[in-house]
């Protein structure tokens, strides 16, 4: 006896209607008479709700129709590759996600410090006979640092402050280079300032104003003292 057969069966041996039965079973009424004339199939779920409906079990409701034997091995089957397709989309997009963070996180500008850095020579550029433009040449310490030119400075009576920014790109650019020229407009005149280096927190003394005395010059590599002021 096939399927559809056996639940016309069993549904009239419980004094029930079609439209009871499709109500029990959330189903529309169309779509039980298919089953009942064999033209479709219910799935999984469903044939779980038919064998509570009618108390037998799914085995028996399975027996003697190869038909719908068949359509469950190819709808566990298509299931199974759904589930592999989705964790494959689900995978590629975790992958992607995880990616475009990494990628954001390492071109993320952070404040260098003192210790990122190691300076090793400095000179002054002259035009008529006045010290113009400062040249700084250093290398980042880190492994994932990358120096990318930024850099800002600040300007007291005293003092010529600069900070400067990297990312965590590993050894993209790893030479760090100021060219500092002389506006005295702007108050940016190392004549009578010291020069320092500075994270926030600590600094490197890179000119010496008092001394007229540059801390890194070549063949020097030995870096300058750090203060906490």
């Amino acid at each position: 006896m096939q399927l559809g057969e056996k639940i016309k069966t069993l549904r009239l041996a419980m004094n029930l209607t079609q439209e009871n039965t499709a109500q029990k079973l959330f189903i529309s009424r169309q779509v039980l008479s298919n089953w009942e004339c064999g033209k479709s199939y219910p799935d999984l779920e469903k044939l779980l709700a038919i064998s509570q409906l009618f108390n037998i079990s799914i085995d028996t409701l399975l027996k003697e129709d190869t038909n719908l034997q068949s359509h469950i091995i190819k709808q566990s089957h298509y299931k199974k590759y759904i589930g592999f397709f989705l964790l494959y989309c689900y995978s590629f997009v975790g992958l992607l996600v995880m990616l475009c963070a990494s990628y954001a996180f390492l071109n993320l500008s952070v404040t260098m410090k003192t210790t990122d850095v190691n300076f090793l020579n400095s000179h002054f550029e002259s035009t008529h006979t006045k010290d113009d433009t400062l040249y700084i040449y250093g290398d980042l310490v880190p492994f994932f640092a990358s120096y990318q030119g930024d850099w800002s400075l600040q300007t007291t009576e005293k003092n010529i402050t600069i900070s400067m920014h990297r990312t965590r790109v590993p050894r993209a650019e790893n030479h760090v280079q100021l060219t500092l020229k002389k506006d005295k407009k702007h108050g940016f005149d190392w004549s009578n300032k010291d020069i320092y280096f500075s994270d926030g927190t600590h600094k490197t003394l890179l000119y010496d104003a008092s001394k007229k005395k540059l801390t890194f010059t070549f063949p020097e590599t030995n870096q300058g003292g750090i203060s906490n002021d």
